[in-house]
C-alpha cells in the first residue's frame, strides 16, 4: 500500500471517530510550532472532553472559529484590537507581537463566557461555552437571521474561552492548529469549530514529543494526524477542484 493510500485509510478512520466526538490528536509540523494539540467538534463537546484536555493535555483551551463566522459576527485578532486602542492605552502598542518565532501571525481574538455560566471557567461552563459558540457558528453560516444580535445575547467578555480566528484563505495562507482542525471538521460534515489543547510533558516542562505523544494515542485508541500530510491533502484536493472548474468553463 502505497504513503498516499495509507495515509487516506487512516484519514478516513480519524475522520469517522472525529464524527462520534472522540479527541484527535493532531500535529502541525516540525518546521512549526512542532506540537501536538488534542482536538474535538465543538458542538460535540462535553465537561468530560474540558476534564481531559485540562489534565491530561495541560495547554491552553482555546475554541477556534471558521473565517466567515469571525467576519459576520464582527469579531478581530486581538494584534488589532490592541493596536486600534493604542492612542488611549499606549503601552499596548509597545505589546503587540506581529509575528511568533515560528512565522505565523497569531491566530488570538477575545475571550468569551457564555452568559448562562456562572464563574466560566469549571468544566460545565467551559463546555457550555464551547458548545454554544458551535451553535451560533452554525446559525451564522446557514444564514439565520439576526446572529450577531445573538452572539452578544448569548456571551459576554473577557471571559474563560479563547477564541482563535481563522486567517483568511484558510490552509492557503497559513498552517496552524486552527486551520488544520477546521479543515478536518469540512472533511467531517461537522460545524467548522474546534476546542484545541496543547499536549504538554509535566517531566520535560515542553511540549508532549512524537513518543509520548503515540504513547497516549495507543493508550487511549485515539488516531494521530500528520498536519504536514493534512496540508498536502488539503493541496491536492484544492487542485483537483480547480481542474474540474477549469474543464466545465471549458
Amino acid at each position: 500500500m502505497s504513503n498516499n493510500a495509507e495515509f487516506a485509510r487512516d484519514l478516513e478512520a480519524a475522520i469517522a471517530e472525529f464524527r462520534k466526538g472522540k479527541f484527535v490528536l493532531l500535529h502541525d509540523s516540525q518546521s512549526r510550532e512542532n506540537e501536538f494539540d488534542l482536538i474535538v467538534a465543538s458542538e460535540l463537546v462535553s465537561p468530560e472532553h474540558v476534564s481531559v484536555m485540562r489534565s491530561d493535555a495541560g495547554g491552553l483551551l482555546c475554541l477556534t472559529v471558521d473565517h466567515e463566522v469571525g467576519e459576520r459576527l464582527g469579531l478581530g485578532f486581538l494584534q488589532d484590537i490592541l493596536a486600534s486602542s493604542v492612542s488611549r492605552y499606549p503601552v499596548l502598542g509597545e505589546l503587540v507581537e506581529v509575528r511568533e518565532p515560528y512565522g505565523d501571525r497569531p491566530a488570538f481574538s477575545i475571550t468569551i463566557n457564555h452568559r448562562k455560566t456562572f464563574t466560566g471557567i469549571t468544566d460545565k461552563d467551559r463546555a457550555l461555552t464551547i458548545r454554544e459558540m458551535g451553535r451560533i457558528s452554525k446559525m451564522v453560516l446557514e444564514n439565520k437571521l439576526d446572529y450577531r444580535s445573538s452572539f452578544s445575547r448569548e456571551f459576554k467578555s473577557p471571559g474563560h474561552v479563547h477564541l482563535l480566528l481563522e486567517s483568511e484563505g484558510s490552509l492557503a495562507r497559513r498552517h496552524g492548529h486552527t486551520e488544520l482542525s477546521l479543515y478536518l471538521c469540512r472533511l467531517a460534515d461537522l460545524t467548522p469549530s474546534t476546542a484545541i489543547c496543547e499536549m504538554l510533558d509535566g517531566k520535560t516542562y515542553r511540549a508532549l514529543n512524537m513518543h509520548g505523544a503515540e504513547a497516549y494515542a495507543q493508550e487511549h485508541s485515539l488516531p494521530i494526524i500528520d498536519g504536514e500530510r493534512l496540508l498536502n491533502h488539503y493541496l491536492a484536493s484544492s487542485k483537483c477542484q480547480v481542474t474540474v472548474t477549469h474543464s466545465s468553463v471549458s
